[in-house]
């Protein structure tokens, strides 16, 4: 279904129009332009066939097909993403995630900010409550940091509670992170996550298939979901109550064959009866981060004969010549105090680094 077989960026601009105009019409959605494009070969050609829209789509798509205004609103949304900076990647082209095009439903548009090389590179999804508690959010931190500071993208939905901490400890340990938006990708959802959105743009990657200035609405954060999951290796859920979103997560991993974990917490709580049911019913139980990061990215993360790199490297060289705290690591190299937790967990997991009494550290060996 290769629509961009020659013809260059205008073609491939054009193409890009269609796409968009085609999802902004009423009753099609991803599943019905995958089945156009099966018909038609191209998003330019089904939109231009008002007769196959009326035949496949219904009346109302014919119509709204011949609406002038429905392009300008997609003209004006692809002019802000170009304002931004924004890439945009489609289902026809080669770079597109092969995980996603396993989905259903593919989103046929994809809008990306920062760093687009993560988008190839299968990553953990951590994924929770918004009201999750401070055990919580400290848990998705600490796995944050370390599956970021082994090189796996960090995957999550960018929301208040367990995804912020998953995000901002993948940050901490200046490893990659990649958020999902359900809303277009031109700011932050939720708005006091602003700070942290551009953070992940500098830094990361943001991922939505909404166009720029669409709001965050109830609907969308399913279908968002769906991407998180695909673009993971292992999913994991730190906390959960019964009825949380994050579920969602799970039932999509679950279709992909994505492997999911839980976080046991506390009996009888309500803030993890949801979590907790996952064990029960058959999701892996990560009682130890090291072991957890062993069994997703195998134990070639934690080999190293080489002097470790990057901000492992500064901490292991500040251990020179004895023990010491994290906080007197921190302060001897200027490095954050969640990344230099990071990254002597990850050198303890590969033996570079002993744990002494009293939480001090020294070189193995």
């Amino acid at each position: 279904m290769d629509a961009l077989t020659g013809g260059g960026e205008a073609r491939r601009r054009s193409e890009l129009e269609a796409l968009l105009v085609l999802q902004s019409l009423p009753g099609v959605g991803p599943r019905r332009i995958r089945s156009l494009l099966s018909l038609a070969r191209s998003a330019t050609s089904a939109l231009a066939d008002v007769a196959l829209l009326r035949a496949h789509a219904g009346g109302a798509a014919g119509d709204a097909a011949r609406d002038p205004s429905v392009r300008d609103q997609v003209r004006r949304a692809l002019d802000m993403a170009d304002a931004l900076g924004m890439e945009t990647l489609l289902f026809t082209e080669e770079r597109y995630p092969d995980a996603l095009l396993h989905l259903s439903d593919p989103p046929p548009v994809l809008f990306l900010r920062g760093r687009t090389e993560l988008l190839g590179v299968p990553g953990v999804a951590i994924v929770g409550s918004r009201r999750a508690t401070a055990r919580g959010r400290s848990a998705a931190h600490r796995l944050g940091s370390v599956v970021a500071g082994a090189g796996i993208p960090v995957v999550s939905g960018l929301a208040l509670g367990i995804d912020g901490a998953a995000h901002e400890g993948a940050l901490d340990a200046a490893g990659p992170t990649v958020a999902v938006l359900g809303r277009g990708a031109d700011r932050a959802y939720p708005a006091g996550h602003g700070a942290l959105f551009r953070r992940i743009v500098r830094e990361g990657l943001v991922v939505s298939e909404f166009l720029p200035g669409t709001p965050a609405l109830p609907h969308h954060f399913p279908r968002r979901n769906r991407i998180l999951a695909a673009l993971s290796r292992a999913l994991v859920v730190v906390e959960a109550a019964e009825r949380s979103g994050a579920l969602i997560s799970v039932d999509h991993a679950l279709d992909l064959g994505v492997e999911v974990w839980a976080v046991p917490g506390p009996l009888e709580e309500p803030f993890c009866a949801g979590s907790n049911a996952l064990l029960a019913d058959g999701a892996r139980p990560l009682v130890s981060i090291s072991g957890f990061l062993r069994e997703v990215a195998g134990a070639g993360v934690t080999e190293a004969e080489a002097p470790p790199s990057g901000p492992a490297g500064v901490v292991w060289r500040a251990l020179e010549g004895g023990g010491r705290s994290a906080d007197e690591v921190s302060r001897a190299t200027g490095l954050p105090a969640g990344q230099v937790l990071a990254a002597l967990a990850l050198l303890e997991m590969g033996g570079r680094v002993a744990r002494l009494p009293g939480q001090r550290f020294r070189r193995a060996g």
